[in-house]
């Protein structure tokens, strides 16, 4: 019977290949579209590495774009000769122990794309086997963003640790020569600056910035310095635009700022490499000036420069109140809001970085406040019960996204790693003074009062209050609402997990006054 396919269908026919090795040869050509389908596409950036050489011998699309280097500049180059690499611990010596581990991995490698752009990326590299040839295979991801809200939430931390002692200062500072002292050493020694200096612009010939007070690794720099606040070379300088200005000012990284020429070998020698000034105006009008260098580069996020903007008008005030007798009531009030502000900046910090925890924490903070009105408590242990509930999973912050955001359960491994944020959010939290047991509420929240819960397998009364509502309000909210690996399971369920668990995990008392909020018509709202 004559075939009813034609010549170009019968390419075995035509060739004389055997039909299996024409079988295996058209498998091997779908794999390897499949994998260049692959590598052309990722939304990571590849590089594939001669094992003996290191030259690259292919990149793919993505990180061309991400880098700004043509393809054909990348090719045949040794990965440290790429600028984007050049002066990162990818260097010959991490090739050769490439070789012999089989595997490197860098969690926050930085690098600078050939316009200038800078990234923080995570950096596996692999030495496998292709068809007895070794080659090595160079996966990036970008974690600028989260990198960026890390090092944020660190900086405000950081900053909000010097709010806190500073407003101590504040209190017990007997003139302003000691308050203004303690100011500049808080930003040492608690801020991490390495040097603190306040001074006062003097309208008097040449106009040069008086020095009050200096904290830290000063070895001679403010002498030799001759800061102005003139528009002149001197006084163009972080400081003197400062005082001129009356808006903070800064130099992120002084070996590159023109501004910072007439001090750029002195702050060098001392190991100065960004700087920072914040005015704040004096009760007789002058205005003033807190500068702070620091050792390391730095970009100031937005929430860090409010809170040392809040320092500056602290200090104004501080010295306001120590020369005209305010009351220290008044001071407190200030505090208080001072302190409460910080928590929402850590809140937003928080939820840059996962909006869907951010969420959850709002969401908790609301359900607790009606319990603890529910109760009876005082409006102001409320009132910081509120607070600890907006930011009770701060310590999530260190739990690797793709964790937080898995869509099935998670691995015994991966569940260990999430029990220990309530430890990590005391650790940030504990030496800020808060009028309220903030810290403490966060660390007890995953307790229960028969001791199953964690970290410490706390049991009943040795409980906080606070925790012990904030442990029922977290479980109705998680139960209610949407995770990344189920739907929602809806207040009824949650509500009769929470009766089960009345006077067994969860304070039977606690648990009666939820209810009863839930039976006057309250709902869970976005």
């Amino acid at each position: 019977m004559a075939s009813l396919l034609s010549d170009q269908e019968h390419p075995a026919a035509d060739t004389g290949i055997p039909p299996a090795i024409s079988a295996i040869n058209e498998a091997l050509r779908v794999s390897e579209m499949r994998y260049r389908r692959l590598f052309e596409s990722a939304k990571d950036g590849i590089l594939l590495l001669n094992a003996e050489s290191a030259q690259i011998e292919d990149v793919n699309p993505y990180l061309v774009s991400m880098l700004g280097y043509t393809h054909e500049e990348f090719l045949g180059k040794k990965i440290w000769e790429i600028g984007a690499f050049k002066d990162t611990l990818l260097n010959i010596e991490a090739f050769a122990q490439l070789k012999i581990k089989r595997y490197i991995r860098y969690d926050d490698l930085p690098l600078v794309a050939k316009d200038g752009s800078r990234y923080s990326v995570e950096f596996v590299s692999n030495v496998y086997d292709c068809a007895g040839i070794e080659v090595i295979q160079c996966n990036i991801r970008d974690n600028t963003k989260r990198h960026l809200a890390e090092l944020a939430l660190r900086a405000t931390t950081r900053a909000l640790k010097m709010l806190s002692e500073s407003n101590v200062a504040l209190l017990h500072s007997a003139n302003e020569k000691i308050l203004l002292d303690e100011y500049c050493r808080i930003a040492v020694e608690t801020g991490g600056y390495l040097m603190a200096w306040i001074g006062v612009g003097n309208p008097g010939p040449g106009q040069p910035v008086d020095i009050i007070t200096c904290f830290g690794a000063d070895d001679g720099y403010l002498a030799l310095a001759h800061i102005s606040c003139a528009e002149t070379p001197r006084g163009n300088g972080p400081t003197g635009r400062a005082i001129r200005s009356g808006v903070a000012q800064f130099a992120e990284y002084i070996p590159t700022d023109p501004a910072m020429l007439p001090w750029h070998d002195e702050a060098l020698k001392r190991g100065y490499q960004s700087v920072i000034a914040i005015p704040f105006r004096l009760p007789d009008g002058q205005m003033a000036c807190l500068t702070l260098y620091n050792s390391k580069r730095d970009i100031w996020s937005e929430p860090e420069r409010k809170l040392l903007l809040e320092i500056a008008a602290d200090l104004a005030f501080g010295i306001n109140a120590l020369q005209t007798a305010i009351a220290k009531i008044e001071y407190q009030v200030s505090l208080r809001q001072s302190l409460e502000q910080t928590i929402q900046v850590i809140a937003s910090t928080v939820e840059e970085r996962d909006s869907y925890t951010a969420g959850h924490q709002r969401r908790v903070a609301a359900i607790c406040s009606r319990i603890a009105a529910e109760l009876g408590l005082p409006a102001d242990q409320t009132h910081g019960l509120h607070l600890a509930a907006s930011i009770h999973d701060l310590g999530k912050i260190s739990i690797p996204a793709e964790i937080l955001s898995k869509p099935r359960r998670l691995t015994t491994t991966e569940f260990s790693m999430i029990k220990e944020h309530p430890g990590i959010a005391f650790n940030i939290l504990k030496e800020v003074n808060f009028p309220w047991p903030i810290a403490r509420i966060i660390l007890q929240h995953h307790e229960r009062i028969d001791g199953t819960g964690y970290p410490s397998g706390l049991r009943g009364e040795s409980l906080l209050l606070e925790s012990r509502i904030l442990a029922v309000a977290d479980v109705v909210e998680a139960m209610a609402s949407h995770r990344p690996y189920r739907p929602a399971l809806g207040i009824e369920a949650a509500l009769a997990e929470i009766t089960a668990q009345r006077g067994i995990s969860l304070d039977a008392d606690v648990v009666d006054a939820c209810l009863r909020v839930f039976e006057k018509g309250y709902t869970i709202e976005d």
